[in-house]
């Protein structure tokens, strides 16, 4: 066989070759993650606030990416683990950003009241992740919050505002059980706002 003719054979295999690590590495990628939200706005809740507030969430670096955490208590307490193949939509802070408004304006019957917000929630959320004790796992959501008044500078912290559920193992239980335990925390959020305000009188009058 001469020169000539040994270059298409040797193109061919070239090609047959590349194509064929094509396919193997693409067989090789991961598939996608599966992104989660919280699922499904609860029923309103039955208190009624009198004004909502404006509202700030913070949260640790650690709760400001999209990973879907876990931890083993008694043997590795000190590590958070996090699923490889689900993660939120959103970073925690955001979806709970997003949550408590939907909430504190469903909990506002006049929330076509003109008057403009005097106070200023904020809110960090400290804990979200499933805990696993033994072979069962609980999904744990924790917050704080501090309601200010700036114009007063008079300002109110609450309590640890924890929300604790029973889960499944594994990404799913997680998954749901951080959505159940975010509205959980977030309706005593709520019960704290509510008696903070009827509690101190002035946050129902107007400011002269």
């Amino acid at each position: 066989m001469t020169a000539h003719h040994r270059h298409p054979a040797l193109i061919l295999l070239l090609a047959l070759l590349l194509s064929g690590c094509t396919g193997w590495l693409q067989g090789q990628r991961p598939p996608p993650q599966t992104p989660h939200d919280l699922g499904w706005l609860p029923p309103p809740s039955a208190i009624e606030l009198r004004e909502v507030p404006l509202l700030a969430v913070d949260a640790p670096p650690w709760l400001n990416d999209l990973a879907v955490r876990y931890r083993q208590s008694g043997t590795d307490e000190t590590a958070l683990h996090s699923y490889p193949d689900d993660q939120w939509l959103a970073a925690p802070r955001e979806l709970l950003l997003d949550r408590l408004q939907q909430t504190l304006l469903a909990a506002h019957p006049a929330a076509a009241d003109p008057q403009s917000p005097r106070y200023r929630l904020e809110v960090r959320l400290l804990r979200f992740e499933q805990e696993y004790t033994g072979p069962s796992a609980t999904a744990v959501v924790a917050l704080q919050a501090v309601l200010k008044e700036p114009r007063g500078r008079r300002q109110w912290a609450s309590p640890l505002l924890e929300g604790r559920v029973a889960s499944a193992t594994g990404p799913a239980g997680a998954v749901r059980g951080l959505g159940q335990a975010t509205d959980q925390a977030i309706g005593r959020l709520l019960a704290w706002l509510g008696e903070t305000q009827l509690r101190h009188a002035a946050l129902a009058e107007p400011s002269p």
